[in-house]
């Protein structure tokens, strides 16, 4: 059976094919074909022997996933991809051309195992993680398709990040590598719903990209029925942990807040979230807010807020010091905007 070669690192690589690759300066070669001139077959390495292509082929897998799906925005051009991997499963990410600025928003697991109240991913039974391959070769394959260059990375597509570890953190590796992606951590965000745990250790294996912190609620009990699965840490630990994670890094931090009508988005709740985050030492200029007007999907009984009030919560919260921003959606029209990633 032939290996995933994208689940190799590179010194995985090195090891598994020293047998019929003898110079190491092939190795830098393959991974130049892959990642950079994203090749999609062996034979495109034309820089390598024949010979040696062709061992590569008998020995490796260079794609797993067919893109079966695709939708582009008439909005904004964001495109959704919808992905089959080989056990013929299926997951999503999303294409975000701007002015200036090309990412993407991968998936890390297959379905989502916390089943947040407002997500369409939360109502797909998770099935499994993503392999550290599935991962990277998600981006390979969008740049292959829009002829683009990937320049950022969002970790918000289908599933939790930090429940999938060690094979985020591989295929991040690959990806601020300078001889694979070469995508600079600052531009790199991974998402959680509030695993402590794993914000720690990201913390500590000190990536120094960006931290997005799923928080959504100022209360234990709105936290709840918003996320019903959230690692039974409070906001309190979570916040904490943030902290953590902003000071180790010294990279920024991200609270995402999506704002449901008369569930979490009053003057109240504007007033304890810069309460909670003045508690928190977290008004500073590495931290912002993103506000995240509801999106609607299908089996929610949620309201989006009015427009007022979304202005009225943000400027309360800019009133005490806090850098708040209301994120526009993107692909809204093709159920690509957040929250809305589902079958």
């Amino acid at each position: 059976m032939k290996k995933y070669i994208l689940d190799l690192t590179d010194s995985q690589l090195k090891s598994y094919s020293k047998a019929f690759i003898k110079q190491d300066y092939r190795i830098n070669q393959i991974l130049d074909w892959i990642c950079v001139k994203k090749a999609a077959t062996f034979e495109e390495f034309t820089s390598i022997p024949k010979d040696l292509r062709q061992e590569l082929d008998r020995k490796f897998l260079l794609r797993s996933l067919k893109i079966v799906k695709k939708r582009q925005s008439i909005v904004d051009g964001t495109v959704r991809y919808t992905f089959q991997s080989v056990d013929k499963k299926y997951f999503f990410a999303v294409f975000l051309p701007e002015k200036g600025k090309k990412s993407v928003c991968i998936s890390s697991q297959i379905g989502c195992p916390m089943m947040c109240a407002f997500c369409f991913s939360g109502k797909v039974k998770y099935t499994r993680n993503l392999t550290r391959g599935e991962i990277i070769e998600q981006i390979l394959q969008i740049e292959n398709d829009t002829k683009e260059k990937v320049s950022g990375v969002l970790f918000m597509g289908m599933g939790e990040p930090t429940l999938n570890y060690n094979s985020v953190s591989s295929a991040l590796s690959s990806i601020v590598s300078k001889k694979e992606f070469a995508i600079g951590k600052r531009h790199i965000t991974l998402s959680t719903v509030g695993n402590v745990t794993a914000i720690k250790k990201f913390a500590n294996d000190n990536f120094g990209i960006r931290l997005a912190v799923s928080l959504h609620a100022t209360t234990e009990k709105q936290r709840k029925k918003i996320i019903p699965n959230s690692f039974n840490f409070s906001i309190e630990e979570i916040l904490s942990a943030s902290k953590y994670y902003l000071k180790k890094t010294k990279s920024r931090l991200t609270i995402e807040y999506i704002l449901i009508r008369e569930i979490n988005a009053s003057s109240a709740d504007a007033h304890r979230l810069a309460r909670l985050l003045k508690q928190h030492d977290l008004l500073n200029q590495n931290v912002q807010i993103n506000l995240i007007p509801y999106n609607t999907i299908k089996g929610a009984n949620f309201n989006v807020p009015t427009q007022e009030s979304i202005l009225k919560f943000k400027n309360l919260l800019k009133l005490s010091g806090i850098v708040a921003n209301i994120r526009q959606a993107k692909g809204s029209d093709i159920g690509a905007a957040c929250g809305q990633l589902g079958y």
